[in-house]
């Protein structure tokens, strides 16, 4: 008897983003003649929330479109690092993964090709089923036909998991996929953030506006990485550096949210945290083995071992959790001290074990919203703290009153039952600034200084954070 899974999954290509009108209608396309040869395809990973699972885990190789000739293109290559993602982590999220020219034209099909293994969690966190597409081999190519993929002016494509009419048997251990091409505009307005990890080589950096172009192999040349207010520098070692210390041709990673630029020509902004300078070898970006990375919700802490349920990775984990211990940890962001159950954090170090006995022995971890060790030099009595509440007042000086549900940390007063919030310095991972109003439900990151929590990472519930591909 066949389970079925809940709806999920999209992945947009997204191209001329100025031209939307080019989509679902319009005008119809302009003679061949006045058609460019070449057009900028950039590509999302998204998807809708799971109702069955609470994560779905599945590594993507490759992903090609073909024209009516059967002529193809590659829309993304991560054959030797293939992109590991948890599907529910992207509800109403748009991954950027990659940016790539293509011929002008109609595409008339699609073709995705996965590892064939596919990572079903139980919705309780207890139970991992391992599952596979097909009955043999290590990949499965999944194809979507019949479509019409217009690339010729300028439009917007979307390629959609439909989950929710995905079946999983049991007896055979096999999931059955199924897709669907919705329209690009109601696709997007749902991206409430993107994100995307940059990684590459350095071609200048502007100290004034403390920001870092990288030649990024997947996101596309002059890339820019934008260093949040709070954001640090670290040197291969973890070490502190500043963002003068970083010169052209270093190699670079960062993780942030992302800023379309007016066009897909126009290159794209990631505010990150932290950049992570990278050991010098080559121009190129190998894949270490064995390097993992990945952030998640802190579930339980016994000493240096810190249980983490991961959401987002570039390995797959084997489980609902993976331990990581951070003994030998630098902290980018916070401290041990504020390591705590419920508690987000990002890891990277060395992965030994496979499945669920994998361990991560951890060379660098940020506890998310938590202040750098230079922000704790300067306000040694600042702390920590998260804030869930729903916002009763927005000042003239920007500044909120927020109505606490839930205030935890090391920052946090017990009963404390209002707080306000400095946002200005904020990044928003859901929502943008200008949904904040009072009745509005926020989760807020950041320290208690003063009696103001300073914000240094914003939740917006409710508020989609992008309008349309230009927003």
């Amino acid at each position: 008897m066949s389970s079925t899974l809940a709806r999920l999954g999209a992945l947009a290509f997204t191209s001329c983003l100025a031209l939307l009108a080019a989509c679902g209608g319009g005008e119809p396309p302009a003679p061949q003649a006045a058609r460019p040869q070449m057009v900028t395809v950039q590509t999302y990973l998204t998807d809708n929330l799971t109702l069955a699972y609470s994560k779905v885990w599945v590594s993507i190789r490759r992903i090609t479109a073909l024209d009516g000739a059967g002529a193809e293109v590659v829309l993304l290559d991560a054959s030797a690092a293939p992109v590991a993602v948890n599907l529910a982590s992207l509800a109403a999220v748009g991954q950027f993964v990659s940016t790539v020219t293509v011929p002008a034209g109609i595409y008339r099909q699609v073709v995705v090709t996965m590892d064939n293994t596919v990572q079903l969690v139980s919705k309780d966190g207890t139970t991992t089923t391992n599952a596979k597409f097909a009955a043999t081999g290590t990949e499965f190519v999944l194809r979507v036909r019949d479509i019409e993929l217009d690339a010729t002016s300028g439009t917007q494509f979307v390629f959609d998991f439909d989950l929710e009419k995905f079946t999983y048997d049991p007896a055979t251990g096999l999931v059955t996929p199924s897709v669907r091409m919705p329209r690009a505009a109601e696709a997007f307005q749902k991206f409430v953030r993107q994100f995307a990890e940059a990684k590459g080589t350095v071609k200048s950096v502007d100290t004034a506006a403390q920001t870092i172009t990288v030649d990024d192999p997947r996101l596309g040349p002059a890339t820019v990485v934008k260093l949040a207010p709070a954001g640090v520098v670290a040197s291969p070692s973890g070490a502190p550096l500043t963002l003068a210390d970083v010169k052209a041709g270093d190699r670079i990673e960062a993780k942030g949210v992302v800023t379309p630029g007016a066009t897909t020509s126009a290159p794209i902004t990631v505010t990150t945290l932290v950049v992570e300078v990278k050991p010098a070898a080559g121009s190129a970006m190998p894949m270490v083995t064995g390097l993992a990375k990945g952030e998640g919700k802190v579930v339980a802490v016994q000493g240096s071992l810190v249980t983490v349920a991961v959401e987002e990775a570039n390995f797959l984990p084997g489980s609902n959790t993976v331990v990581v211990d951070v003994a030998g940890a630098r902290f980018s962001h916070g401290q041990s001290s504020d390591l705590a159950a419920g508690v987000r954090i990002e890891f990277s170090g060395t992965v030994s074990g496979t499945g669920a006995s994998a361990r991560v022995v951890a060379t660098r971890v940020q506890v998310e919203g938590a202040a750098s060790s230079k922000e704790r030099e300067k306000s040694p009595l600042a702390a920590f703290a998260a804030l869930e509440g729903k916002v009763s007042a927005v000042g003239s000086d920007g500044r909120l009153v927020v109505q606490v549900q839930s205030l935890r940390g090391p920052g946090a007063t017990a009963g404390t039952t209002s707080l306000t919030v400095d946002p200005k310095t904020a990044i928003y991972v859901r929502g943008t600034a200008s949904c904040l109003a009072a009745g509005r439900e926020i989760d807020v990151l950041g320290t208690i200084d003063a009696g103001v929590l300073l914000a240094k990472l914003i939740r917006v519930e409710g508020c989609a954070g992008q309008k349309s591909s230009g927003g």
